[in-house]
């Protein structure tokens, strides 16, 4: 039997669609099917070609990392999930999207998200062929780890959950969230919508979130958010920003700054927005070449800290299923995702979900294949 799969181009290329035998797994791996995988603003710069980045191999490359399926097939030696669950055929799983080497110091220090093969790289045509979630089907490798979705858990929550929702819950754990702590988040998109959401449970006293379309704001503000900053709207400038940031923080300035858009002049304002002994978490800018200057005294004299934060450790995985299941009927996670478009439609579908210098209605794009 055959299935699709899309492979990436290059910059503002179309993607082409192909189609592969569906391969019978390893004994330790796991043929998923997809049901929903997301467009997340990683394959958005990618697919603008942010930073000039090198072009995809002759023939294409695979592409799509975020999403959640069901077993379609099980290597023979694949009995439970990672925590020793039974799975079976049919069942629904969230996978790590990452696939750390495991054999490397940050690997054997439990620093899954910071192994320097953290996602692996494969050539379209060859085995195990559906190496992206842009597809009808998803191979999991031996050793990636793999979890089974409660049964209460409807599917429109799951397929943000391996990338947005894991990201930004490891970004605000390296920060040390804690009771009582200001956090100012930058963006209010599907990685945004995330981090309020996990500061307000984490104990955050106030969440501020800024953004330039007033709809996420407002879905912000349903996620939990305490205050939110139009950066459109009354507050134009970096400057009046940052000074209603400290406003709203009774003049002491944030505990925490997440960058969750891409921009690196956020960078620069958002330093700006640390109080005393503040942490500045980039995850963002994932793209080279985008320079900003910063003044280091003000990093010195402020005891601020800045770390970049990537991916998430697996382990994360359980426990934000946990969340979801608590937070059900309490926050409004089944909105993160406005849009679905069929797979053959996704030329269509990163049109639509494109942000840079438009307005979209757009939160959160998913493809069903």
């Amino acid at each position: 039997m055959k299935g699709r799969a899309v492979l990436f181009m290059g910059a503002r290329k179309p993607f082409e669609i192909t189609e592969y035998e569906v391969p019978d797994p390893e004994p330790d791996a796991i043929v998923l099917k997809i049901t929903q995988a997301g467009i997340c603003g990683s394959d958005l710069h990618s697919w603008r070609g942010d930073g000039d980045p090198p072009p995809p191999p002759p023939g294409g490359r695979p592409t799509g990392h975020e999403g959640s399926g069901v077993v379609y097939k099980l290597g023979k030696d694949v009995t439970t999930d990672a925590l020793g669950k039974p799975i079976k055929e049919g069942d629904r799983i969230v996978y790590s999207s990452i696939r750390p080497c495991m054999h490397c110091r940050q690997c054997l220090n439990g620093r899954h998200n910071w192994c320097p093969q953290l996602f692996g790289r494969f050539t379209p045509g060859e085995f195990p062929y559906f190496t992206g979630t842009y597809a009808d089907y998803y191979y999991i490798r031996p050793n990636q780890p793999v979890f089974k979705v409660p049964d209460e858990l409807p599917d429109s929550v799951l397929g943000f959950v391996n990338c947005a929702m894991g990201t930004v819950t490891e970004g605000l754990m390296q920060a040390n969230c804690k009771e009582g702590d200001y956090v100012v988040v930058q963006g209010a998109g599907g990685l945004g919508l995330n981090a309020v959401a996990a500061a307000k449970d984490m104990g955050a006293h106030r969440v501020i979130v800024l953004d330039r379309l007033e709809n996420r704001l407002e879905l912000a503000r349903e996620f939990g958010a305490d205050d939110t900053i139009n950066i459109e709207q009354e507050w134009t400038t970096p400057e009046m920003r940052a000074q209603r940031v400290k406003e709203l923080t009774d003049g002491r300035g944030a505990d925490i700054v997440m960058e969750l858009v891409g921009r690196s002049e956020l960078f620069q304002e958002g330093i700006e927005y640390l109080g005393q002994g503040g942490t500045f978490v980039e995850i963002g800018n994932i793209v080279r070449g985008n320079p900003v200057p910063i003044d280091p005294s003000s990093i010195l004299f402020g005891a601020k800290r800045i770390i970049g934060s990537i991916m998430y450790r697996p382990s994360l995985l359980p426990v934000m299923l946990e969340t979801l299941v608590k937070k059900q009927g309490q926050l409004p996670y089944e909105k993160i995702v406005s849009h679905s478009f069929p797979l053959d439609q996704i030329n269509e579908a990163f049109e639509q979900a494109e942000w840079a210098d438009r307005h979209p209605t757009i939160t959160r794009s998913m493809l069903i294949p």
